[in-house]
């Protein structure tokens, strides 16, 4: 039975991983939002569900056609059983090699079941935080959703379930703004995206090791703001909607850029901007994918086959003949220490530094155990500092995102790809403080580390509203920083104009 829940694993492994390609290459950028959310649910779904099915003697005529019995008329059935090779080892004189096999298997299957059971409790832990945040913060029921009303200034727009999370630094918006907030939450709550969201939780407990689950996961929840994006563009647009100057793609940009540098508490939830600005903004603004594009989906036929013969030949009992007592000491294995190990590390669209500066900045070499929410944290946000977003995000690149593949080579060990997109570089433009009718302009400006002409820091950008913040005279939970990028084709860089609005404390 453990031979065959390893078998399972590795057979549903490999179809997430082929799933996960196909939609890499063929699908990722199409504005088919709807029907790419409907690929990525079928492609968990149906990756879950093709090791149990097999046609009986499909692998026998695979390998070889005449030897194949007939099958006319059976139904599909349960085959990814495997017929445990130790079985033969038995009747061996020596009985010392099936023993240490046995003790492999019972240590794979352990470590699977600790990593599952850990993945389990994080999910648990975040649901239930999230359900305290419901529960004991005011909420202001609006029909379709709830709106939970948090204390805490840092923390972004997000939503789960019905509920829409808002901190105070988004009461503060103009009524356009906050609108278009709602809106976009609201399409996560009508289209119960959190229950996609959920699915991939539940896989990524069961295939905890496999990379593929959370890039589908990734994937999915891109679409999902991908779709509401849409839905806010065409209520713009439309003559009845709420916005009576039309429909302005750039006022909604600038909202995404404005609340995109504040850290999504859960991964459970759908944040309002995050690190993937630019591909929304672009998203926003091209044209839809022609209908002869819409012939890629037909690709997903072939892909679908590809995997379920792949798994028949794998998993059928008519793959594995007998075998000699000596079978299992002449096979090839990988050896163990490879288990878990990274391999190659690579880069690709790199430009402002080198790929030795990336390694250098990512802190992986080969041969390091390798872990998922490490590379993640070294890649996105390191507490520490020094991870790679902050190398370029503090140096001028607004647009930089960076998005890895993981390959699970045969030998065990995990080739890591990134692929980066630095974007244009942006330059700081007119910085502006209003609110302040006590404190002179000028002497806030000497007290920031914000200068026009330098290049644009995410970090600087912290640092400013910290500083603000800790003036004393003003209201810690009402200082608000509303970058504006003026696009310059013609020139080296862009321009981020940066407006910092204050709200001085009651005498």
């Amino acid at each position: 039975m453990l031979t065959s829940l390893l078998l399972y694993l590795t057979e549903a492994s490999f179809c997430l991983a082929i799933f996960a390609l196909a939609y890499r290459l063929l699908l990722a950028g199409l504005t088919y939002f709807a029907a790419n959310r409907a690929y990525l649910l079928g492609a968990l779904a149906v990756s879950v569900v093709t090791p149990l099915v097999a046609f009986p003697g499909l692998a026998a005529w695979l390998a070889n056609p005449a030897a194949a019995p007939a099958v006319a008329g059976l139904p599909f059935r349960l085959s990814w059983q495997l017929n445990v090779p130790l079985a033969h080892a038995t009747a061996a004189p020596t009985a010392s090699r099936p023993d240490w096999m046995a003790l492999l298997l019972i240590g794979a299957v352990s470590m699977y079941a600790l990593g599952a059971l850990y993945k389990l409790a994080m999910a648990v832990r975040n649901v239930r935080a999230l359900g305290r945040l419901a529960r004991q913060n005011p909420q202001t029921d609006v029909g379709t959703f709830a709106i939970v009303h948090l204390p805490t200034p840092g923390l972004p727009a997000f939503s789960f379930g019905r509920y829409v999370f808002l901190s105070p630094l988004h009461e503060a918006l103009s009524p356009a703004e906050r609108a278009q907030l709602l809106l976009h939450e609201q399409v996560h709550v009508r289209q119960r995206h959190t229950l996609d969201l959920l699915l991939v939780e539940a896989l990524g407990v069961v295939f905890w090791f496999n990379a593929a689950v959370p890039y589908l996961g990734r994937q999915l929840k891109v679409v999902h703001e991908y779709l509401a994006d849409a839905a806010v563009a065409r209520t713009l647009a439309s003559p009845t909607g709420y916005d009576p100057t039309g429909y302005d793609p750039t006022r909604y940009g600038e909202l995404l850029i404005k609340l995109a540098a504040q850290q999504l508490p859960f991964a459970l939830v759908h944040a309002f901007a995050h690190k993937q600005i630019f591909l929304r903004i672009q998203m926003l603004t091209q044209p839809t994918s022609s209908p002869m594009k819409k012939l890629r989906f037909l690709l997903i036929v072939p892909v679908f086959a590809f995997t379920w013969a792949a798994t028949a030949c794998v998993g059928s009992p008519a793959t594995e003949p007998a075998a000699p007592a000596e079978t299992p000491a002449n096979s090839s294995t990988a050896p163990a220490t490879a288990a878990g190990r990274i391999g190659r590390i690579s880069w690709q669209g790199n430009t402002y530094l080198s790929a030795a500066e990336l390694n250098q900045a990512l802190g992986l070499k080969s041969g390091d155990a390798y872990d998922s929410a490490t590379v993640v944290r070294r890649l996105s946000f390191d507490p520490k500092g020094g991870d790679i977003t902050s190398r370029y995000m503090d140096h001028g690149y607004l647009f930089f995102s960076a998005t890895p593949t993981a390959t699970r080579q045969p030998d065990g060990t995990t080739d890591l790809a990134f692929n980066i997109s630095e974007g244009r570089k942006a330059q700081l433009g007119h910085i502006t403080i209003t609110g302040n009718s006590k404190t002179p302009t000028a002497a806030l400006l000497k007290l920031i580390p914000l200068r026009s002409g330098e290049d644009f820091s995410r970090a600087k950008l912290m640092e400013t509203q910290r500083i603000l913040a800790q003036q004393g005279q003003f209201d810690p939970n009402k200082v608000a920083i509303n970058p504006a990028p003026e696009m310059r084709p013609n020139q080296a860089t862009d321009l981020v104009n940066i407006a910092l609005a204050v709200v001085e404390k009651a005498q």
